[in-house]
């Protein structure tokens, strides 16, 4: 594919874009996200009182979203005068972004990738340097960035095989064009970084920098937070399954008997990763009998209770540090997993479903050393969890393990900042 007939083909597709751009705001409206001008960013325009002549990062959801707080403090603190501009592809990512970014940033969701609309933006902010996380490639973006020397750079940079095997047969020769704007690819691992040149990034341009979601800092008053909280809720076994996908409840429920089998007072602590999709899991709680409250209802739940529904933004770091065990979403369902290093920056076991795709190099990192376990089946979570529930001492060894892989990867975000100072 060349960038002319993908051009061609966002211009077909216009009406489509225009649609969800509209249903986006829309859902921005309904969770009380602001974004100012919400549909009108899709096409470039942004506020008028907006700061020009900083830096531009662009992290797309949830995950990217809250893996870049780290690096926000730390340009915050190297370049005070420069005002940081923060899009997002998602409303969800966006409301992290305005609920929980450590300094304040302009922020707005990206463009979609038209010429004119992106040339917009770029000639609104005239940013000194555009920062993109992880795997967002943007044809028209990155050639106007590079007609316009400003410099841009790929950071936590991760190409999974599936989207690799795809970009060669369906995406050159627009992907390897593409690639070859950017001054600098900050690969995760040295798979991504040789995928990256296999499909045409400059060799003298792709570093392997390690992953930024490896350095999260916990915040100070988090130990606190969790002991108060885990005094409420007593000395029974309790498990978090964060970031759970549509498919996945039913089976974690099905682990959660097992477990209830040899220990009755056990909780299982549910954040579904969406928030349109809290109702939808109350429902079926409901409709299955399932004795359960939800936090945004009550502070507690009760002692009868087997679930806690975690109807909430921001607090699954608080409930993985509160619970014995971790289980990562995403995983028992073909989606292709989450962050695994927050439970393991914890200290806490984490177990993860078949289903890692999308993170396969920090996976295979994280098995390695023993980090993580992979659960085929709910059965065999439910036999993993009675196992840990009756064995405080493989549980802490379990959780050692864990910290100590977590602790090995760490170093990413002062790699980057070294990389990237340069352009600044």
């Amino acid at each position: 594919m060349t960038r002319t007939l993908y051009t061609l083909l966002l211009w077909l597709l216009w009406p489509a874009f225009a649609l969800a751009g509209w249903r986006r705001c829309l859902k921005a409206r309904r969770l009380g996200v602001r974004l100012p001008h919400c549909f009108k960013s899709r096409w470039g325009w942004t506020p008028p009182q907006w700061r020009s002549g900083g830096i531009w990062l662009h992290a797309v959801s949830v995950g990217e979203s809250r893996s870049i707080f780290p690096l926000l403090q730390a340009l915050r603190d190297r370049y005070p005068h420069l005002p940081i501009t923060v899009t997002n592809g998602s409303v969800q990512g966006a409301l992290q972004v305005q609920q929980h970014s450590p300094v304040a940033v302009q922020n707005s969701l990206i463009p979609y990738d038209y010429p004119f609309a992106m040339r917009r933006f770029l000639k609104r902010l005239q940013p000194k340097l555009v920062v993109i996380v992880e795997t967002e490639l943007w044809p028209n973006l990155y050639i106007l960035c590079q007609r316009q020397q400003i410099p841009l750079v790929l950071i936590n940079a991760r190409l999974k095989n599936k989207s690799f095997r795809a970009y060669q047969r369906w995406g050159q020769p627009l992907v390897g064009q593409t690639l070859q704007c950017l001054q600098l690819i900050g690969a995760q691992f040295p798979i991504d970084a040789q995928r990256f040149k296999a499909l045409g990034a400059p060799a003298e341009r792709v570093r392997v920098l390690g992953n930024i979601k490896s350095d999260l800092t916990i915040p100070e008053t988090l130990p606190h937070q969790a002991h108060q909280l885990r005094a409420h809720l007593g000395k029974r076994f309790i498990w978090c399954a964060g970031s759970t996908h549509d498919g996945e409840e039913a089976q974690l429920w099905q682990a959660h008997q097992h477990l209830l089998q040899s220990h009755p007072d056990a909780l299982l602590v549910l954040a579904p990763r969406h928030a349109d999709r809290f109702q939808e899991v109350a429902t079926w709680l409901t409709k299955h009998r399932i004795p359960y409250s939800r936090r945004s209802h009550q502070a507690y739940p009760a002692p009868t209770d087997r679930v806690w529904l975690i109807d909430t933004m921001g607090e699954l770091l608080l409930f993985y540090a509160v619970s014995d065990v971790a289980f990562v979403g995403g995983t028992l369902v073909p989606f292709g997993g989450h962050n695994i290093l927050e439970p393991a920056a914890l200290n806490k076991p984490v177990l993860s479903g078949p289903h890692y795709g999308n993170l396969e190099a920090l996976y295979e990192a994280m098995l390695a050393c023993g980090g993580v376990e992979i659960l085929q089946t709910p059965q065999a979570l439910g036999a993993r969890l009675t196992q840990l529930a009756d064995s405080p001492g493989i549980r802490e060894q379990a959780g050692e393990r864990a910290q100590q892989c977590f602790n090995r990867l760490q170093g990413a975000l002062a790699r980057t900042l070294k990389a990237i100072n340069h352009y600044l």
